[in-house]
C-alpha cells in the first residue's frame, strides 16, 4: 500500500510541476512587462513632478523584479518537483525551495501593500501554488520514509 500511495503522490507532483513551470513562465513574462513599463514609459520626463514620477517608476521596477524573482523560484520548483517525482529523496529540497517561493511571494505582496498599490493577482496565485507545493513535498517526504 505504501508503494501505491507514493506513486500516486509522485504522479500528482509530476503534473503539479508542469503547472508550476507554465505558471512561472507566464508570471516571469508579467514581471518583465512591469519592469519594461516602469522604465520605457517616459513618465519622468512628461510629468510636472519628475521626482515623484521617478519614485513611482523605481517602485514599479522593484515590484516587477520581485515578481520576476518569485516566478523564477516557481519555475525552479517545477523543475525540482519533476525530479523529486522520480526520486522522493529530493522532497526536502523541493519543500525548502517552495518555502522560499512562499517568502518571496509574501515579500512582493508586502511591497505592494506598503506602496499603496493593488495586490497583483499573479503574486497571490503564486503564493497559493507555492503553499500547495509545500504540502505536496511534505506528503511525499513522509511517504518516502
Amino acid at each position: 500500500m505504501a508503494v501505491e500511495q507514493t506513486s500516486t503522490i509522485s504522479w500528482y507532483l509530476r503534473m503539479f510541476s508542469y503547472l508550476l513551470m507554465i505558471c512561472g513562465l507566464f508570471g516571469l513574462a508579467v514581471g518583465g512587462v512591469v519592469i519594461y513599463g516602469a522604465f520605457a514609459d517616459g513618465a519622468a520626463t512628461t510629468t510636472g513632478l519628475p521626482l515623484s514620477a521617478l519614485v513611482l517608476g523605481v517602485t514599479a521596477a522593484v515590484l516587477g523584479v520581485t515578481a520576476a524573482v518569485a516566478n523564477g523560484i516557481t519555475i525552479a520548483a517545477g523543475v525540482l518537483g519533476r525530479a523529486a517525482s522520480r526520486n522522493p529523496g529530493r522532497a526536502a529540497a523541493l519543500r525548502s525551495l517552495a518555502l522560499a517561493g512562499v517568502v518571496a511571494s509574501v515579500f512582493g505582496l508586502g511591497l505592494c501593500y506598503a506602496t499603496g498599490g493593488q495586490l497583483p493577482t499573479s503574486l497571490i496565485f503564486n503564493l497559493l501554488l507555492m503553499a500547495i507545493c509545500v504540502v505536496i513535498a511534505g506528503n511525499l517526504g513522509k511517504s518516502a520514509q
